[in-house]
């Protein structure tokens, strides 16, 4: 038996990001800007290669990354500890914000669905490369928030299957 085999190692990849407010006007997780490297001189930031996946349990965050870049940010309210701001403003947002007070801080979406008992509201922004997404489960109070670089509607098949036929890309 190795000498510090009893001790438990913890996995690096719990460590993830810290608790970052995700601003959702100027596209960034705490320090880092959507489509930028991870901090290299923290240990989620050195481990997070290639295309990769950062999902601190109970973090209530997850952080894809694809070609070293960081590509969506996804954020479950119910156990999101972070924050939110908007251009570096706090922003009043939480797993309590109902559809009309998202549409009331961001105006109308690009698109909104409404189907299988829930509600997604789109926003599209530089042209259709960042997407910010809002869901309300169970057509209730706001669940999820996802933040992505060329999102789910920038793709032509994804625009059909949600009923989309606004033009693309979005003014």
């Amino acid at each position: 038996m190795a000498l510090f085999s009893h001790y438990k190692r913890e996995d690096p990849m719990d460590q993830g990001p810290p608790e970052w407010p995700l601003d959702l006007g100027r596209f960034r997780i705490g320090p880092h800007p959507l489509g930028g490297e991870p901090d290299r001189s923290e240990l989620w930031g050195r481990l997070m290669r290639g295309d990769a996946v950062c999902r601190p349990e109970g973090a209530g965050v997850e952080v894809g990354l694809r070609d070293d870049r960081i590509e969506s940010v996804f954020v479950d309210l119910a156990s999101f500890h972070g924050g939110f701001l908007r251009h570096g403003e706090p922003l009043p947002i939480d797993a309590r914000s109902t559809e009309g007070e998202v549409r009331e801080l961001f105006g109308e979406p690009y698109w909104t669905d409404r189907s299988d008992d829930e509600v997604i509201l789109f926003y599209e922004y530089e042209a259709g490369t960042v997407e910010l997404q809002f869901e309300f489960p169970g057509a209730g109070a706001l669940g999820f928030v996802t933040l992505a670089r060329n999102g789910v509607l920038s793709d032509a098949a994804q625009r059909r299957a949600y009923g989309c036929d606004r033009p693309w890309p979005p003014a």
